[in-house]
């Protein structure tokens, strides 16, 4: 199971750039295009990235791409913060 997911767009150019990245650095990651997907699905899960939004300190509105690992979400493409989560180890339960 991946241990990264992407929420993007996609028709969003930096929802491509997050991709790119995250499978430029070799990151375990899986990506979900929101907008492909059929409508009740596309409800359920622009709710999850509502919420995963208002988890943000500070809080910010919700967006694309949307990226999370574990506890540690981004909004929107930020290179160095996506570099700095790949390279954050992941968590398990032991």
């Amino acid at each position: 199971m991946a241990n990264i997911k992407v929420y993007a767009l996609s028709t969003c150019p930096y929802c491509k750039k997050a991709k790119a990245l995250l499978k430029d650095l070799g990151a375990d990651f899986e990506a979900v295009d929101v907008d492909l997907l059929p409508k009740d699905e596309q409800n359920a899960i622009l709710e999850t990235v509502k919420q995963l939004a208002d988890k943000c300190k500070p809080k910010v509105n919700p967006g694309f791409p949307t990226i999370v690992k574990d506890d540690h979400i981004i909004v929107g493409f930020n290179e160095s913060k996506i570099r700095e989560m790949v390279f954050i180890p992941h968590l398990t339960n032991l």
